[in-house]
């Protein structure tokens, strides 16, 4: 869709336009797998700032901004707070597949836009931050439109690369969304739930069974 090239084309120029921000392919593993063949060949390199990025401690706000992607190109708070983001490798793996699977969702006709959650519980949000999984966190998943749940349920049935795209991003996002709970107030909480990316997550970790059975 419109809204998807241009939230692709946002990205992108962001990553072509500052030095220093993470391209959005290839960037984790390629560049690591160059750093470790390069350190490899010459360990003193280690020792030249030659090491792979080190992850960020970047603030609950910028995470959640990030993730929520920019509006368009006049979204300038989104925006640094994207640019930011991608400098830490896990925030820009995240991101990217985040990405694929917003981009991915829209071609299926799901926009995550459209994508309304039922009332967010940060109790859930926090338990799930504490590793417990299944019905104990189904609150999480308050995306429940049967249309939209049918369609990524049949995608990941019978389109492979959707479904290993949307299984990557599950658990960047379990793994990220864990690591950030702790620092986020109620309210960041229900700001993060209303994000385009927690939108794709609370749909696709239903689609995939993540909260247990339907009642």
């Amino acid at each position: 869709t419109s809204r998807s090239m241009a939230l692709r084309s946002v990205i992108l120029a962001i990553a072509q336009r500052d030095a220093t921000a993470v391209q959005l392919r290839g960037f984790g593993d390629e560049t690591q797998a160059q750093t470790a063949a390069a350190a490899a060949a010459d360990p003193r390199q280690s020792s030249l700032g030659l090491d792979a990025p080190r992850p960020l401690d970047l603030p609950g706000e910028t995470v959640i901004l990030a993730l929520n992607f920019p509006d368009g190109p006049d979204d300038t708070a989104a925006i640094a707070a994207l640019r930011e983001a991608l400098r830490d490798p896990d925030q820009a793996r995240l991101i990217r597949s985040a990405q694929d699977v917003v981009t991915l969702l829209a071609e299926r006709g799901i926009i995550t836009d459209d994508l309304v959650p039922e009332t967010t519980d940060p109790a859930a949000w926090r338990r799930f931050g504490d590793g417990q999984r299944g019905r104990a966190v189904s609150g999480v998943g308050a995306v429940r439109d049967a249309a939209a749940l049918e369609a990524a349920t049949a995608a990941m049935r019978g389109d492979e690369v959707f479904r290993d795209a949307v299984h990557h991003f599950l658990r960047l996002f379990d793994r990220s969304v864990t690591e950030l709970m702790p620092q986020l107030s109620d309210d960041e909480i229900l700001w993060l739930a209303e994000t385009r990316s927690a939108r794709a997550f609370m749909l696709l970790a239903r689609a995939a069974g993540l909260f247990g059975q339907e009642e």
